[in-house]
C-alpha cells in the first residue's frame, strides 16, 4: 500500500454528483429540518467569507460529504479518484483503496454501484481517524473483548446501492477503506456520507462566535476544538449501545434527552460524561454557542440521578456510577449553564434534583472541614486514588458552594445561599492550613502526600480564584518547571500521563495567573501539546485526542481523536486572551485581554442579552482595546500594569494613573498585576493603556 495523495487540512468536498447515493439521514429519525441554534436578536451581520477567520472553519458546507483525496491504494484499482470525482472507481480482487476525507467527520456512509462481475461480489469497508489504523478493519469503539471493530461486508450488484444501517452510523472518521476479496471486479459510482453530527445547526459553518489573532497556529487550535466539540454534538438517539454488540458496533441506542445533546467522544464513547463538561461546555459556548446541547447533557443525568441524590459518573446506557467528582461536575455544569444563558426558570424546574445532589455530596465532610471523597471510579482506568481529602476534588467543592450559593440566591433560598457562602470560607481555610505546601508553592495532592502537587487541583485552584496572585504565580511556576517536557504538561497525579482534561484546565490557570510569563507559557503550551496532535501525522489533523503520550504518538485503536475534554485552547483563548467573559446570560461582562506575547486578537462572544465583540492590539508602549457590549448592560474592563508606569483612559478620558494610584471617575480595583476599572455601561468604548517609562 503506498500514499498516492493527502490534503491534511482541506475541507471535505460537498458538491453534488450525478449519480448521488439516496440519502439516509431521514432514516435515522434526525431532524435536520428543525431550526438552527438559536441566538437572540442582535446589532451586527454574521460572518462573510471575506473575514479572515472563515478559513479556518473546519465544518463541511453540506451534509452531504465526499471525500478531496486518496489517501492509499493497492492491487487491482481503477481510477481511484472516481470514488468522489468524475467516473468511477473499479475494484477487482485484491484491489483496495483508502479515501481521504481531509477531517474527520460523522455520519453515514452510501455507496452507489455501477457495472459489477462474479459472484459472490462483496465490498469490504473499514473506517479510521488516523493513518495508523488505517486497513481492513475499522478502529475499536465498542468496549468489547474483540478488540477492534472488525469488517463491515456488503453484497455489490450491478446499478445497486448500499446505505449504512443506523447502527453503522460511524461517529468519526477521516479515513475510509474500501476493498475487494472474491473474484470479482465492482465499479462504484459514489462515495457520500450523510453527515449526522450538530444536528440542530442548519448551517454547520454558521458559528455565532468567532475568533482571530496575529498567529496562525492559534486560529487553527480555536476552530479545530470549536470543530471537536461540534462532532461531539449528536442526536442522543445515535449514541453506544451497552453491552457491545457480537458483531461490529451499533450506535443506534438512546443515550439521553430532548434532539441533541453533548458527548465525550465522536467516535467513542458517545455517552453523556459530565466531567468532560468542564471544558466542553464552554468551548461550545464560545464557538457555535449551543447551550440547548448541554442542558439536555446534565438534564440526561439529572433522569438517572438516584433517590439517595447520586449522580451518573457516565449516563446511559453504560449507567456508571460512583464517582464524587464527576457527581460534582453536573451540579457545577448546571451553574455554568444558568451563568450563560440566565434561564432562571429551568433552574428552579430541576431545583429539587439540584439539592439532593448538593445534600449527597455535603455529607462526605471529614473533622478538619474538607470533603473526604470515598467514591473514585473515575479514575479505575488510569491510576486508582485512594479515598481522602483529595485536592482538586475540594477546589472542585468549594466552587460548587460559591455558585450553588449564587443558584440559590436566584431562586429566593436565600438562607441557603448563606450557608453555602460560610461552608466556602471554611472550606477555603481548610485547603490553605492543610493542602497548600509551602515549601513547594503549590497544592498538594492530599494532606499526608505533599510529594505530589497535582496538575488538576492547582490549575482549578488558580483559574478560578481561589489562591490569592502570589500563590496562583507561584503554583503556575511550579507547574511549569517539575511537570513540563517535550510534548507538554504532565499530569503528576496520573503517572505523569500527559492528561489532556487537566491540560485544559491548566491552560485556563497558566493564562488567568496574571503574570505574563506564565501568559506566554500558556502559549507555547498549545503550542507544544496542542500543535502536535492537530499536525501530527497519525491523526485527524482536526479534532483533538482524548489523550496524549510524552512520544507523541498515538496511544490505540480504542482512543478517541475528537473528545471534548481536550479542547481547552478554544475556551482559554476566548476567555483569556482574548478576554471575554460573560455572567448572568451577558448582563455583567468583563472584557480582560492577556495578550501573552501576541500583537493582535478580535472575536464575539454572543451572550442573551446580545454580542459582546472585542479586539485589542499591542504595539508595546501602547496596548488599545476596542469592544462593544450590550446596551442596558454592565461590566469591568482589565488592563496589565504589572508594576509597570502605565496611563489607562476610557474613551479619551484618563481613569487611572499609576504614578500616583489615583482612580478617576470610575470604580477601580488594583491587583499588582492588574487594573480593573468597574461601572462601565454598555456600548462601543476604547480603552488605551500606555506605557509612560
Amino acid at each position: 500500500m503506498h500514499p498516492t495523495s493527502q490534503s491534511p487540512r482541506s475541507r471535505p468536498r460537498t458538491r453534488t454528483k450525478l449519480a448521488a447515493a439516496a440519502l439516509t439521514v431521514s432514516a435515522l429519525g434526525l431532524c435536520l429540518s428543525s431550526p438552527a441554534i438559536s441566538a437572540p436578536d442582535h446589532d451586527g451581520d454574521r460572518p462573510t467569507a471575506a473575514d479572515p477567520w472563515e478559513k479556518y472553519i473546519l465544518a463541511p458546507e453540506s451534509r452531504t460529504v465526499r471525500a478531496d483525496g486518496v489517501y492509499a491504494s493497492t492491487g487491482a484499482v481503477a481510477n481511484p479518484e472516481g470514488a468522489f470525482g468524475d467516473g468511477a472507481v473499479t475494484l477487482g480482487q485484491g484491489g483496495q483503496v483508502t479515501l481521504d476525507f481531509g477531517v474527520n467527520i460523522a455520519g453515514l456512509l452510501n455507496l452507489e454501484f455501477g457495472d459489477v462481475t462474479g459472484s459472490p461480489a462483496r465490498v469490504g469497508i473499514a473506517f479510521s481517524e488516523t493513518t495508523k489504523y488505517v486497513g481492513r478493519e475499522s478502529e475499536a469503539s465498542t468496549g468489547g473483548p474483540r478488540g477492534r471493530d472488525g469488517t463491515v461486508w456488503v453484497e455489490a450488484e450491478a446499478d445497486g446501492s448500499w446505505s449504512a444501517p443506523k447502527e453503522l452510523l460511524r461517529g468519526a472518521f477521516r479515513y475510509v477503506t474500501l476493498f475487494v476479496d472474491d473474484a470479482a471486479s465492482v465499479q462504484i459510482d459514489d462515495v457520500v456520507v450523510d453527515y449526522t453530527a450538530a444536528p440542530l445547526m442548519e448551517d454547520l459553518r454558521a458559528y455565532q462566535n468567532h475568533f482571530y489573532s496575529s498567529s496562525d497556529l492559534l486560529n487553527r487550535l480555536w476552530y479545530a476544538g470549536a470543530y471537536t466539540t461540534q462532532i461531539n454534538t449528536i442526536d442522543p438517539t445515535t449514541g453506544r449501545s451497552w453491552p457491545a454488540p457480537s458483531a461490529l458496533w451499533d450506535n443506534s441506542a438512546t443515550t439521553g434527552v430532548g434532539s441533541s445533546i453533548l458527548v465525550d467522544g465522536a467516535k467513542r464513547d458517545r455517552t453523556v460524561w459530565p466531567g468532560d463538561l468542564g471544558i466542553s461546555q464552554g468551548t461550545a459556548f464560545v464557538s457555535t454557542g449551543d447551550t440547548t446541547s448541554v442542558r439536555n447533557s446534565i438534564m440526561t443525568a439529572y433522569e438517572n440521578q438516584k433517590a439517595t441524590g447520586e449522580l451518573p459518573y457516565a449516563g446511559p446506557e453504560l449507567s456508571f456510577y460512583r464517582s464524587d467528582t464527576y457527581h460534582m461536575w453536573t451540579l457545577l455544569a448546571t451553574a455554568e449553564n444558568y451563568e450563560n444563558t440566565a434561564d432562571v426558570a429551568w433552574v428552579r424546574s430541576v431545583w429539587p434534583e439540584y439539592t439532593a445532589g448538593l445534600d449527597y455530596i455535603r455529607a462526605k465532610k471529614s473533622d478538619r472541614g474538607l470533603l473526604l471523597i470515598d467514591e473514585t471510579n473515575d479514575t479505575t482506568h488510569e491510576s486508582r486514588i485512594p479515598d481522602g481529602e483529595e485536592s482538586m476534588a475540594n477546589v472542585m467543592y468549594w466552587r460548587l458552594l460559591g455558585t450553588g450559593a449564587t443558584l440559590a440566591e436566584r431562586v429566593g433560598d436565600d438562607a441557603l445561599a448563606a450557608e453555602l457562602r460560610a461552608e466556602a470560607k471554611t472550606v477555603a481555610a481548610a485547603i490553605d492550613t492543610y493542602l497548600w505546601d509551602e515549601e513547594a508553592g503549590a497544592l498538594s495532592w492530599y494532606p499526608d502526600r505533599r510529594d505530589v502537587h497535582p496538575q488538576s487541583a492547582n490549575s482549578l485552584a488558580v483559574w478560578w480564584g481561589l489562591l490569592d496572585e502570589a500563590r496562583a504565580d507561584r503554583a503556575m511556576e511550579h507547574l511549569r518547571t517539575t511537570n513540563w517536557v517535550e510534548r507538554g504538561a504532565r499530569t503528576p497525579e496520573r503517572d505523569d500521563d500527559l492528561q489532556l482534561l487537566f491540560g485544559s484546565f491548566e491552560l485556563q490557570a497558566q493564562l488567568a495567573a496574571g503574570d505574563p510569563e506564565a501568559q506566554e507559557a500558556a502559549v507555547d503550551l498549545m503550542e507544544r501539546q496542542w500543535g502536535w496532535m492537530l499536525d501530527s501525522p497519525q491523526g485527524p489533523q482536526s479534532t483533538f485526542w482524548e489523550s496524549l503520550r510524552e512520544s507523541g504518538e498515538v496511544v490505540s485503536s480504542y482512543q478517541s481523536y475528537a473528545h471534548g475534554w481536550s479542547t481547552g485552547p478554544t475556551r482559554a483563548l476566548t476567555e483569556q486572551v482574548l478576554g471575554i467573559q460573560a455572567e448572568e446570560g451577558g448582563s455583567r461582562w468583563e472584557v480582560d485581554p492577556h495578550t501573552a506575547g501576541l500583537r493582535h486578537a478580535e472575536g464575539r462572544l454572543v451572550t442573551a442579552q446580545g454580542p459582546i465583540d472585542a479586539s485589542w492590539t499591542d504595539e508595546g508602549k501602547d496596548l488599545t482595546i476596542d469592544f462593544t457590549t450590550p446596551r442596558g448592560t454592565e461590566g469591568s474592563i482589565g488592563v496589565p500594569v504589572d508594576g509597570e508606569h502605565v496611563l489607562v483612559k476610557l474613551d479619551g478620558r484618563v481613569v487611572w494613573n499609576s504614578s500616583n494610584g489615583k482612580a478617576y471617575g470610575h470604580p477601580v480595583r488594583h491587583t499588582g498585576e492588574r487594573v480593573y476599572i468597574d461601572g462601565i455601561d454598555g456600548g462601543h468604548h476604547t480603552v488605551v493603556v500606555r506605557t509612560t517609562r
